[in-house]
C-alpha cells in the first residue's frame, strides 16, 4: 500500500479479505458507499520503496489508484520480506 505524504512511500504489504462492504458516508464533496476489508501482512522501512525508487527502478512514476505491478517490483517487495524473517 502506497502512503502519500507525509510518507511518499509504499510501507505495507495487504491482504484484501472482504470487498464491496456495504457503507455509508457524506462528509461534504466526499461520498463512500461501499469498503474493502485489508490486513496488514509486512511494514516496510519507510526509506525502501520511496516515491523516486518505482520510478527509477521500475518505471513506475505515478499513482493514482488500485493496480498492477511489474514483475521486478513484485519481486523486490517479496525479497524485502524475507530478508525480514
Amino acid at each position: 500500500m502506497y502512503v502519500a505524504i507525509p510518507a511518499s512511500a509504499v510501507l505495507y504489504k495487504c491482504l484484501v479479505t472482504e470487498t464491496d462492504s456495504p457503507y455509508r458516508l457524506k462528509e461534504g464533496p466526499v461520498s463512500i458507499s461501499r469498503l474493502m476489508k485489508i490486513r496488514r501482512m509486512k511494514t516496510y522501512p519507510p526509506d525502501r520503496f520511496t516515491f523516486d525508487i518505482p520510478g527509477r527502478e521500475y518505471g513506475i512514476f505515478a499513482v493514482r489508484g488500485p493496480r498492477g505491478i511489474p514483475a521486478k517490483l513484485s519481486e523486490a517487495l517479496n525479497e524485502q520480506i524475507q530478508e525480514k524473517r
